[in-house]
């Protein structure tokens, strides 16, 4: 058995995390269609006006208003119909005084005309239309650039965009965007006993859990996971590992970052690499390293799935999102009183699983090892490390998944 090298509040875990955090640089030049959720690399000016003409916002008539003036329901002018204008058409008819066309929303208003009268303000009498309304010049006419003028900005850099910011690029015609590149994340499982889903479990064997729960958060985080398969314990595998994921921005190994004979994360660290931090003071996943090799951060996580997967949501996804330039996630919170009483390691900041039910939290953690303490949990309470328990019917803030 080897002690951890030093053990860290979680708070000065964040620190060193933040501290580490290099927000990628690489960029991908990518359709819109496929760019809702990612972060713009450079800004885009429009090269047009939107929209690029004069349009109808209503079905009706474009008139001139002067001949409307004196419409009322009760005495209605009367103009002579001269043409139909509907969208992705021009008029070919000039409209002047004492006559009409009819248009379509979003057909440009034909020469002459100066307001446009709703389809419901009117009437038909052969050849004629019964302006029943007064108009005023402009009525019902969207300007031209009265959206995107030519020279705007429509997206800036760092933004993230929204389904409305695609809108806004395709509105100005761009078919693609450059973005940030999404960082690309290495995870692998280590340990004799692993064994992918799927294989026949031996004697003392277990499926890997932590490959597939971490390669969900990176997933929806921003990132890109890049699954290796499971390593050995002897430092040879470990190394070769290693050499196989360097292609990444980022690598987490799950599983021997512990201190025992066959924990040799810190020796693998110690051969090819910087120890940032090793062991902070949270449970569960006290376990949990960072380090540099060579540029790239290198987590290692506990091996247990819940020690893994909970360091995953409060270490690995805050450090993610900052490397891909996403701003920090914000989980929604709720409030409730505890069902049962918790009792809590002293100077341990704890996360401690909760159920929701019926408006209160019931402890839901099991142990370090049981992904149920996780799956079948709605969000966990923290409890700080200068607290020993939190009793029972006490409001509690609970982080929900």
């Amino acid at each position: 058995m080897r002690p951890f090298t030093s053990t860290i509040s979680l708070d000065e875990a964040r620190q060193l995390l933040n501290a580490t955090v290099r927000p990628i640089t690489r960029t991908d030049r990518i359709a819109i269609a496929d760019a809702a959720g990612r972060v713009v690399a450079a800004t885009v000016m429009s090269p047009i006006d939107v929209p690029a003409f004069d349009r109808a916002l209503m079905d009706g008539y474009a008139v001139i208003a002067a001949d409307t003036a004196a419409a009322t329901p009760a005495s209605p002018a009367q103009l002579r119909l001269i043409d139909r204008v509907y969208t992705g058409q021009v008029g070919s008819v000039a409209v002047v005084p004492g006559t009409c066309a009819e248009i379509a929303t979003g057909a440009p208003p034909p020469d002459g005309s100066d307001a446009v009268v709703m389809v419901e303000d009117t009437a038909a009498n052969a050849d004629h239309i019964l302006i029943r309304a007064a108009a005023a010049p402009g009525r019902n006419i969207g300007r031209r650039a009265s959206d995107i003028r030519a020279g705007d900005e429509v997206v800036r850099e760092g933004e993230v965009l929204r389904p409305s910011s695609v809108g806004a690029l395709a509105a100005i015609g761009q078919p693609h965007v450059q973005v940030y590149a999404k960082p690309r994340v290495a995870i692998l499982s280590t340990g004799n006993e692993v064994v992918d889903p799927g294989t026949p479990l031996a004697a003392g064997q277990v499926y890997d859990v932590n490959r597939f729960t971490l390669g969900a958060i990176v997933d929806a985080h921003g990132g890109i996971s890049q699954p290796h398969k499971v390593a050995q314990d002897t430092l040879g595998a470990l190394e070769r590992a290693l050499d196989a994921c360097m292609e990444a921005d980022l690598i987490v190994f799950s599983g021997g970052s512990s201190v025992g004979t066959r924990d040799l994360v810190t020796d693998l660290i110690a051969a090819r690499g910087e120890m940032i931090f090793h062991g902070v003071a949270v449970k569960p996943g006290k376990p949990t390293a960072l380090a540099r090799i060579g540029a790239t951060p290198f987590f290692g996580m506990p091996g247990n799935p819940t020690s893994c997967l909970s360091n995953g949501y409060v270490l690995l996804l805050p450090f993610l999102r900052a490397t891909a330039r996403l701003p920090p996630y914000a989980p929604r919170l709720v409030r409730a009183p505890l069902g049962r009483r918790i009792a809590s390691v002293a100077g341990r900041h704890q996360f401690h699983t909760v159920r929701l039910r019926e408006g209160i939290a019931y402890p839901a953690f099991k142990g370090s090892g049981e992904i149920t303490s996780l799956s079948q949990a709605d969000g966990y309470i923290e409890i700080p490390a200068h607290r020993s328990e939190v009793g029972e019917g006490e409001e509690v803030e609970v982080t929900l998944f």
